[in-house]
């Protein structure tokens, strides 16, 4: 098995934090013990260009690209070029769209709360008719979940426990008229129903190459999401058959050769709550010690080498 291959790992070069350099130095020392040359490159220091095809700052031609970010115009790039790309432009896209990852699950009929997108709206128009909210209300009853589409680390996420809070998500009273500042400001939007059996409780399957390599339980005594970047604690977890069925159906329908699965603890089941393409896996390192890093390297030399 060729193991002497060579690739790029995408970061953005706008942002930049600890955690998301940490990780692609996991990335880069697990290639590097498997004899794989990775090398990281900034999306600013690439672009897409029509008229070029070799890679400044890169010698030749990568085995392949681990787009380690959301630019998924520059991922489909690599692919025309028939450079595999780890996750695809297009699984990166339907997990970055909390919607699409919603219209994936319910296309394979996995379980889920209960989703209701807002209408499409126009940037520059806004919603100048909040009677939809009504609607919304009266499907999901309260409390209900509101979160925008766009969005990681359990951020943009709001609990919403009637319709004076409803409306006053967007600057409104419940007759609709303006009362200041609006707490949403994008017009991507969706509504979901409270699972309460999971209130402050998830759990975390991160799913490669089709396989869960690694679960967490994560809890929060102060707040109804349990993002650990929110304050929530995090244990290692054995997930039973059924988690592990529908972590692994719901890697395969957003077409995702890794990432973290989230579940609620529903009163019937378990419920998919999100799927992140580019999951953070370092606390799941240090309550697990299990390597991500070195399971993504593992299935990308498997893959290549049968391309």
């Amino acid at each position: 098995m060729r193991t002497d291959m060579r690739g790029i790992l995408i970061t953005n070069g706008f942002f930049w934090s600890t955690k998301f350099d940490e990780l692609s130095d996991m990335l880069v020392a697990s290639a590097a013990e498997r004899g794989v040359s990775l090398k990281k490159m900034e999306n600013t220091g690439l672009l897409v260009d029509t008229g070029l095809t070799a890679i400044p700052g890169f010698r030749g031609r990568p085995d392949f690209v681990i787009l380690w970010d959301k630019d998924v115009l520059l991922g489909e790039f690599f692919e025309r070029q028939g450079i595999p790309v780890f996750n695809s432009s297009k699984s990166i896209a339907i997990c970055d769209d909390k919607r699409k990852t919603h219209l994936a699950l319910m296309s394979h009929g996995l379980p889920m709360p209960r989703t209701i997108f807002a209408p499409m709206t126009y940037e520059n128009i806004g919603f100048t008719d909040h009677a939809f909210l009504n609607r919304v209300a009266d499907r999901l009853g309260f409390p209900l979940v509101a979160k925008e589409a766009f969005g990681s680390f359990g951020e943009q996420v709001h609990l919403v426990n009637n319709k004076t809070e409803l409306y006053a998500l967007f600057g409104k009273n419940a007759k609709g008229k303006q009362t200041g500042q609006p707490v949403i400001t994008s017009n991507q939007l969706l509504f979901q129903e409270y699972i309460s059996s999971s209130k402050g409780h998830d759990v975390r399957l991160q799913v490669v190459g089709g396989e869960v390599v690694a679960a967490m339980h994560r809890h929060s005594e102060t707040d109804f999401r349990a993002n650990v970047s929110s304050g929530a604690s995090a244990y290692a977890y054995e997930p039973d058959d059924d988690e592990i069925w529908l972590a692994r159906q719901a890697a395969y329908a957003v077409g995702a050769d890794f990432c973290g699965v989230d579940l609620l603890f529903g009163e019937e089941g378990s419920l998919v709550c999100e799927v992140n393409s580019n999951a953070h896996f370092k606390n799941l390192y240090q309550v697990t010690g299990v390597n991500t890093a070195d399971e993504i390297m593992n299935h990308i030399i498997r893959k290549c080498n049968k391309y």
